[in-house]
């Protein structure tokens, strides 16, 4: 895909870039990780993600922002034995799926995000407000990865949709 700017042809390639001091370009992220919240500011997906991934209960997290939504969401892969364990903590018992959905579990996992989005100094708006547990975990034999680990976000939101439509719901009701 190619634009031309004041006669000068460019080719897209999705990157976001800056340029520096020196005046060189410094890619800094991609355009489809980023989300355009309701007020005009822009989320770095990716950004959310590496705060989340500090969070001691998370594997793999996906961060989401539904066109015209008011806040992002995440979708977390849990650490199993953490799971396992706080659920002894609060005395509930379950196999591990559906521990992913109990409200208590999915509560103090979220907690903890926002702890650790806090810890890693994003803003509020940058905080997902809802989050889901997915008990299988994303890998590249079941398509939700790519080879080199990269979140294939159009196929994990395909899958989960049920998922992203429950916490943009309970959002209408809190």
């Amino acid at each position: 895909d190619f634009v031309t700017i004041q006669g000068i042809r460019f080719f897209r390639t999705g990157d976001i870039g800056q340029v520096t001091n020196e005046g060189q370009v410094m890619v800094i992220d991609r355009k489809k990780d980023l989300w355009k919240g309701p007020n005009g500011e822009y989320v770095a997906l990716t950004k959310v993600e590496q705060a989340l991934t500090t969070c001691e209960y998370c594997v793999l997290p996906m961060c989401y922002g539904r066109t015209g939504a008011e806040f992002p969401i995440a979708l977390i892969c849990p650490m199993k034995p953490r799971i396992e364990q706080l659920a002894q903590e609060l005395k509930i018992e379950g196999d591990f799926a559906s521990l992913c959905r109990e409200e208590r579990i999915v509560s103090a996992v979220r907690e903890a995000c926002i702890a650790a989005c806090r810890a890693f100094k994003l803003v509020d708006f940058e905080i997902p407000k809802r989050y889901a547990l997915i008990s299988d975990l994303w890998t590249p034999e079941n398509e939700m990865l790519t080879a080199a680990m990269k979140l294939k976000r159009p196929v994990i939101v395909e899958k989960h949709t049920a998922d992203i439509d429950r916490c943009y719901a309970a959002s209408t009701s809190a």
